[in-house]
C-alpha cells in the first residue's frame, strides 16, 4: 500500500499497539507495524462473497496474511437496540439481525498511516463489484434481495467524516450515495453511508467466516488455504469465534 500520509487527522483511531481489542478479543494486525487502526465496513449483498473479495485486497494490496487478515463478516446498520447478541436468522426477533434492521457487511481494519490508500483500494473493489450501466448498478448477487442485503458503507463520521471524499472519488459508476439513518431500505443503485461509531459492527458467527457457498462467483470454489487453513488459524487466535447466545452452524 501507499506510504504517503493520508488526511486522517480527525479519525478516532485506536491507540498504537500490535493488537486491537475488538469485541473482547485481540485482533492481531500482521503488517509488521505498530500503527493505530481504523475500523470500517462495507456491504452489498451476501457477506460470504464480499469477505473473499476484501481478503484478496488485503492479501495482494495490503501485504497481509494469516492473523493479519482483518476481513470479518458481520451485521451493522440497524436502528433497533439489540439485547446481546446479534445473530444470523434465529427464532428470536430480539437477536435476529434482519429483525433488528441490520445489513450483512464485512469489516476491514485500516492502518491509520495508510488509511486513505487502503480505503481507496477497498472502495474501488466495492463499486467495481456491481454490474450494469452507469447510474443503473445492481449488486453482484441479484438473488439476495431485501433490507438485510442493502448496499451500505460504514466509516467514522459517515458523510461528514474524513474518509468520505475517498469513497465519493471511487464512485465512478454514477451510484447514489445517501446518508443513512439506520434500518434503511434496499433501494436500487443506492449506497447508504453510515457513521460507524453510531452504527457499530457486530461480528458474525464462526461458521460464517471464510465460508464458501454454492453459488458460482469470482474465485469459487475458494481454495482450502482460505476456507480451511486461514479459518483454523484465525480461530486459534480467537479472531474467528463463536458468538455466545447465537446458534452454532456448520462452517463446511
Amino acid at each position: 500500500s501507499s506510504t504517503s500520509p493520508p488526511a486522517t487527522a480527525n479519525l478516532q483511531a485506536v491507540p498504537s499497539t500490535t493488537a486491537v481489542q475488538r469485541g473482547g478479543t485481540a485482533a492481531v494486525l500482521g503488517n509488521g507495524s505498530n500503527s493505530s487502526t481504523i475500523e470500517i465496513y462495507l456491504g452489498n449483498g451476501c457477506f460470504w462473497e464480499r469477505q473473499w473479495a476484501y481478503y484478496v485486497v488485503e492479501s495482494q494490496q495490503f501485504g497481509r496474511s494469516g492473523g493479519g487478515i482483518s476481513s470479518k463478516t458481520g451485521y451493522a446498520g440497524g436502528n433497533e437496540e439489540p439485547g446481546p447478541p446479534v445473530c444470523y436468522h434465529t427464532s428470536s426477533p430480539l437477536h435476529d439481525y434482519g429483525a433488528l434492521g441490520h445489513a450483512e457487511v464485512v469489516e476491514v481494519v485500516l492502518d491509520d498511516a495508510d488509511a486513505t490508500a487502503q480505503f481507496a483500494a477497498l472502495a474501488a473493489d466495492f463499486f467495481g463489484s456491481f454490474t450494469g450501466a452507469a447510474g443503473s448498478r445492481a449488486r453482484p448477487d441479484p438473488m439476495d434481495v431485501g433490507r438485510p442485503y442493502r448496499s451500505v458503507v460504514g466509516i467514522p463520521g459517515g458523510v461528514d467524516g474524513p474518509l468520505y471524499p475517498t469513497l465519493s472519488a471511487a464512485n465512478t459508476h454514477g451510484m447514489e450515495l445517501k446518508a443513512g439513518f439506520g434500518s434503511d431500505g434496499d433501494d436500487f443503485n443506492v449506497v447508504w453511508i453510515l457513521d460507524s461509531h453510531v452504527y457499530p459492527f457486530h461480528q458474525a458467527e464462526a461458521y460464517h467466516q471464510m465460508h464458501s457457498n454454492f453459488f458460482q462467483s469470482e474465485g469459487m470454489p475458494y481454495p482450502p488455504s482460505y476456507v480451511n487453513d486461514l479459518w483454523e488459524q484465525q480461530k486459534q487466535l480467537c479472531l474467528v469465534r463463536e458468538i455466545d447466545g447465537c446458534p452454532a452452524g456448520s462452517h463446511w
